[in-house]
């Protein structure tokens, strides 16, 4: 057989392949002058797989951590190799069929690796219910639904979750100033919205205050007394929580505010109080809060 490209040579033995329940495997190709002369495609089970000990009593690097899998390398020597005539066509001239392991059966095609992984609609599946709140599997499970079943999906839950977990760490140093950026951009926009932050010297995000137009009316209407505290369990940021509570007229917790703070100093805690009196235009009647000094001050000055 000729083949114009290495490419169009790749892909019939990919169909090949998929049509017979195995995957093919790019390997070693030698060039000249740039361009490729020789090409080997393999299934992917050739060769063996070396086997690296790891002394679990030692205690390791992160980099150096390693999932424990078998070995899916069976020493197969089914391929095909090309190489490039004098026509400038690349001829497979040598094909081994034989294979040494079990094929996929037809209705488990769509687990093979070649089958399936995430592509643009099921990352903005995934985005869309992330905003909604919705969960990685259950944002699968509509996806399957939606698709007509498991196999039309084209992915599995553990590429759903890998994809998020990539995406995490690629947004992990970026996400105060994405959540910055877009409170900001709500406050653009929103002429009742207000929201005010401090850096510190290098950058890092210190505090954060945050009011929408529902929590103004809420202060509006059952301001007189609000009670406010820090909660006690920092999360991984090394930032506390705050959350300003007030009663309705049927005695149920409304919020006028929340906010995000780095520390429990006194300079932190008149901050908020005075973009809090601030947003609101006046401070309220009677606050409620723990025997805390560091507030106890910050009220008073404030």
């Amino acid at each position: 057989m000729l083949f114009d490209t290495v490419d169009v040579a790749y892909n019939f033995y990919k169909a090949y392949a998929d049509a017979g329940g195995w995957i093919v495997r790019k390997g070693t190709h030698h060039e000249n002058r740039g361009i490729i002369i020789n090409k080997y495609f393999f299934c992917s089970k050739e060769g063996h797989k070396e086997f690296r000990p790891v002394d679990t009593s030692a205690e390791q690097p992160p980099d150096r951590w390693v999932r424990r899998v078998l070995a899916k390398r069976t020493g197969c020597q089914a391929m095909i190799r090309i190489t490039l005539n004098d026509a400038k066509k690349y001829e497979l001239y040598h094909f081994t069929e034989a294979h040494n392991h079990d094929f996929v059966h037809e209705e488990d095609l769509h687990f093979l690796k070649e089958n399936r992984g995430v592509n643009r609609a099921h990352e903005d599946m995934i985005n869309k219910m992330s905003k909604l709140n919705i969960g990685l599997i259950r944002a699968f499970n509509i996806m399957m639904e939606v698709c007509g079943g498991f196999d039309k999906v084209g992915a599995t839950k553990v590429d759903f979750k890998n994809f998020k977990k990539e995406l995490n760490l690629f947004i992990v140093e970026f996400d105060a100033e994405m959540f910055v950026k877009r409170l900001m951009r709500k406050k653009e926009f929103l002429p009742n919205f207000s929201c005010e932050y401090q850096t510190a010297d290098e950058g890092l995000l210190k505090c954060i205050f945050l009011a929408d137009e529902d929590m103004k009316r809420n202060f509006y209407m059952f301001g007189d007394v609000v009670s406010f505290d820090a909660t006690y369990k920092r999360n991984e940021y090394n930032m506390m929580f705050v959350l300003f509570i007030g009663n309705d007229n049927l005695n149920r917790n409304v919020t006028p505010g929340v906010t995000i703070l780095g520390s429990e100093m006194t300079r932190t805690y008149s901050w908020l109080l005075k973009v809090f009196k601030d947003a609101y235009g006046y401070a309220p009647p009677v606050i409620v809060t723990d025997q805390d000094l560091a507030m106890k001050r910050a009220i008073v000055d404030v």
